[in-house]
């Protein structure tokens, strides 16, 4: 797949950041940065976890969702056929809430095996849920196709810049709780996240390493930089539902060729026991994709010389924490 833009739209620079900031201050919490001591045990060196977890909805998404939403609702988009959006879950939640705030409709489109505990959110939220296939590619059909007849207003899960601009609000907050960073380790999925954050910490620290964390069988990302274009993978059944996308957003992969540093990956069993010891360690429930990025810090990051990076202070997005938790015993998924 070639890596050419088809969309007409630009990226996002830094004052459409502080923009979105503004703009979503009031519906958004302000996550703090907390201070892991298992991180600092593993690599040597001071780790602050920005928790999305803790975030409206569970995850990070809710900043591009309501973004995308107050923006649509000022260009006169949202119509009496509300919105209409496709997700593996958490993007799907966080429009489900900003279409309740902004008192429109909302239908999801989801995998067929979406996790128990997301479509249940999504349906309590007040949205229509509607189950197509497990692929990103198999919900984006299925949102056309049911757009066409009911002319809701599509609201992207990644690519594009209302989203991007959303999304990296976080990356405003975390430099100013933590100016000293010296790295930032962002989970990669289609790629809205780490395009918003790389965006605001190039613009205002260039210095700052940004670091992209992935599953290692689903590594579109990783392996689109390494190519120098968007390449796609075949469908992943990683522990990490929502890191699976097939290719990265072309908006987004244009960000991030730009602006990250790296993309590391990590297996299923290092992600699962990074979920772990956040539960057990910190007192943080994050869901498997939301523990990648941490994952990749155990791994990677350290202030010793035989690591992929070496910092004295990291921050560590933690960008979901919507879990389904075991009956008895058992990792938490």
């Amino acid at each position: 797949m070639e890596s050419r833009p088809t969309t007409p739209f630009p990226l996002p620079g830094l004052d459409d950041l502080w923009a979105a900031a503004s703009r979503i201050r009031p519906h958004v919490h302000r996550t703090p940065l907390l201070r892991s001591r298992w991180l600092e045990e593993v690599c040597g060196c001071e780790v602050h976890l920005k928790p999305e977890n803790l975030q409206r909805a569970g995850a990070f998404k809710i900043r591009g969702a309501i973004n995308a939403l107050l923006c649509a609702q000022a260009r006169g988009e949202l119509g009496p056929a509300g919105v209409l959006t496709y997700s593996s879950g958490n993007h799907g939640q966080a429009v489900a809430l900003a279409a309740r705030i902004l008192g429109v409709s909302a239908v999801v489109v989801v995998p067929e095996d979406i996790t128990r505990v997301k479509r249940a959110a999504i349906e309590g939220l007040g949205a229509r849920v509607v189950a197509c296939g497990f692929t990103s590619e198999d919900r984006h059909r299925g949102a056309l196709e049911i757009a066409r007849e009911s002319r809701a207003h599509i609201i992207p899960p990644y690519d594009h810049p209302d989203i991007i601009a959303g999304q990296g609000t976080l990356a405003l907050e975390a430099l100013e709780d933590l100016p000293g960073a010296e790295a930032v380790v962002v989970p990669v999925g289609g790629g809205g996240l780490l395009a918003g954050v790389s965006i605001g910490i190039k613009s205002l620290r260039p210095e700052i390493r940004v670091i992209g964390a992935e599953p290692a069988s689903a590594n579109d990302t990783a392996l689109s930089l390494q190519a120098g274009r968007r390449v796609q993978t075949p469908p992943s059944k990683s522990v990490a539902d929502g890191l699976r996308a097939l290719t990265p957003g072309e908006l987004t992969f244009e960000a991030i060729r730009r602006h990250v540093d790296n993309v590391l990956c990590v297996d299923d069993d290092e992600i699962l026991a990074a979920q772990q010891n956040l539960l057990e360690r910190e007192k943080l429930l994050v869901e498997p994709s939301g523990a990648v990025a941490a994952a990749v810090c155990a791994r990677h990051i350290s202030r010793a010389k035989t690591v992929r990076v070496r910092a004295r202070a990291v921050i560590v997005v933690l960008s979901g924490g919507n879990a389904e938790l075991p009956l008895a015993g058992g990792r938490v998924r």
